[in-house]
């Protein structure tokens, strides 16, 4: 099996690279009915999989689960799971692996069906399957600017309060610090200058104790993504583009502050 058409696999499908092994391993490395495989496995987007579940997942769940219940994966487990994986839980790879698991809140527990359904759908059977996977998912990141953007988008969900509409400030800017700030090991697909990332976060610290909405969330990684600096921003910023309010007022503040 050659790394390129692995690599090829994963390009034409937007799958993983355990998925991409898995098909061409089925079809004696041959990209083209490897990919005929895939397509014709999917219909109408979803699925058709009649692999036996891994006693395995099953045992898996069972060991990291509540201690006062067999049916939910608690924080508590969690952290161990994602600890004995290689990671921590303020690693982007955690943010990944709750999106494989369909997770809705950061607090929320995890089910049976949430934990082996999950892994098993993408074709993740054992430990070593799903600590390959987040490794690949976290490579990911670093490429592939729409996988960045649905994981993005996806940890506003995830983090905001029960019954709450809105991140609070302080939330939404760790999790900036997480995806963009200093102490990210490795430059993602889409990265902000430090110098832009400090900018925007003390314009809304200025601005008091105001909320970030899903929409600003959202348009904030457009925003980076076409104006990554500074010098960007102060030449092909235009004024015309539909942005939200906030981020037209930071513009508008850099240029009163001299910054522009």
């Amino acid at each position: 099996m050659r790394d390129d058409d692995v690599n090829e696999f994963i390009a034409l499908t937007k799958s993983t690279r355990q998925t991409a092994r898995h098909f061409l391993a089925n079809n004696n490395g041959e990209l083209s009915y490897a990919l005929n495989n895939f397509y014709d496995t999917y219909e109408n987007g979803f699925i058709e999989d009649i692999r036996p579940v891994s006693q395995q997942l099953v045992e898996l769940f069972e060991k990291y689960c509540d201690e006062k219940s067999d049916a939910e994966i608690t924080t508590d487990g969690l952290v161990r799971f994602v600890g004995d994986l290689g990671f921590e839980l303020e690693d982007l790879a955690t943010l990944c692996l709750a999106h494989d698991l369909n997770c809705k809140g950061l607090q929320d527990p995890i089910t049976r069906d949430q934990f082996v359904g999950g892994w098993h759908s993408i074709f993740c059977d054992t430990f070593e399957d799903i600590r390959t996977t987040l490794i690949e998912q976290s490579g990911r990141l670093q490429r592939n600017p729409e996988y960045l953007e649905t994981i993005y988008k996806y940890t506003y969900g995830l983090v905001l309060e029960p019954n709450q509409k809105a991140l609070q400030l302080e939330s939404a800017q760790e999790y900036w610090n997480l995806f963009f700030g200093r102490s990210t090991d490795a430059k993602l697909a889409v990265q902000p200058s430090n110098t832009l990332l400090e900018l925007w976060q003390g314009f809304l610290s200025s601005r008091g104790h105001i909320k970030i909405s899903r929409d600003v969330w959202q348009m904030f990684f457009k925003f980076i993504q076409k104006y990554s600096t500074v010098e960007a921003l102060k030449s092909e910023y235009n004024e015309l583009d539909a942005w939200p309010l906030l981020i037209d007022e930071f513009y508008e503040h850099l240029e009163d502050q001299g910054t522009l």
